[in-house]
């Protein structure tokens, strides 16, 4: 039996992982940041909504496709002024799909990135 990993690991890093996708943008995380970094990682279709319902419905496919132990890699960039409702948000959707993902005998781990004293509210 293979040992369980939390579903959402947070990583304070002095360097930021250059294979993480980035939450924010131009110094802002904030919904409009995070569904649009997700679409681009994960070539969302250009039907996408811009919601969070739409995003969780096209990662879903995304996790029937993984065949094995599969880690997302994120990471929050140094003195980002984040939406934390927005984030906690983001962090719902992720836990909801590792979730989903362990229901369906997979193994989905999300880890964010972030260096020490990272964010600003």
């Amino acid at each position: 039996m293979t040992e369980k990993h939390a579903p959402i690991v947070w990583q304070h890093n002095a360097q930021p992982d250059p294979q993480a996708i980035p939450l924010d943008e131009n110094g802002c995380l904030n919904k409009a940041s995070i569904l649009h970094r997700l679409k681009a990682a994960f070539q969302f279709p250009d039907y996408f909504g811009e919601n969070w319902d739409a995003a969780y419905d096209v990662l879903l496919d995304h996790v029937d496709q993984l065949e094995a132990e599969t880690v997302w890699r994120f990471s929050i960039g140094r003195d980002t002024k984040v939406n934390e409702q927005e984030l906690a948000v983001w962090v719902q959707l992720m836990t909801d799909l590792c979730a989903y993902a362990d229901a369906q005998g997979l193994s989905l781990q999300v880890l964010i990135h972030q260096p020490a004293a990272t964010f600003k509210t």
